[in-house]
């Protein structure tokens, strides 16, 4: 067997919670002025809008698809869920290495979603959450976009 070589290797020294800047000075177009979660919502209630995006309609349907194959194909846990302004797909998987078909709708999932969140999926007898949204709507708050399609 021939002799394995590191090429390249990189460490880098993660930052704490604590050493943020939590002082953002008043250059914000949006300056809260809330204390409480029930502050913060109904804020968020009152200054949101969303308009709703054709392609991004049109669309969805890949979306979709690509979650029901993952699931069906695979015998994966997942749950699609439909809110006002698009769908949100838990995916939920163990640790493994993910080759070929499978590999390909994930990455799928990865390109057509706005968000993806990478969770602690115990809590569904998984060992990972991928959570990834597909927004159908172009979402403002107090006129400044916060769905950036581009």
């Amino acid at each position: 067997m021939d002799k394995q070589k590191i090429i390249f290797s990189n460490r880098f020294e993660k930052e704490k919670f604590e050493d943020y800047k939590t002082d953002f000075g008043t250059g914000n177009a949006i300056t809260p002025d809330f204390t409480e979660a029930d502050d913060f919502l109904k804020f968020i209630q009152k200054n949101r809008r969303s308009v709703p995006s054709k392609e991004r309609i049109a669309d969805k349907d890949k979306f979709i698809k690509t979650v029901y194959e993952l699931s069906n194909s695979f015998g994966i846990d997942a749950d699609l869920i439909e809110f006002a302004e698009g769908y949100i797909a838990n995916i939920y998987v163990d640790y493994a290495c993910y080759t070929g078909y499978i590999k390909k709708l994930l990455a799928i999932l990865f390109i057509l979603a706005d968000d993806i969140s990478f969770l602690d999926g115990s809590k569904e007898n998984a060992d990972m959450l991928f959570s990834f949204t597909y927004h159908t709507h172009h979402i403002f708050l107090k006129d400044r976009e916060t769905t950036d399609f581009s």
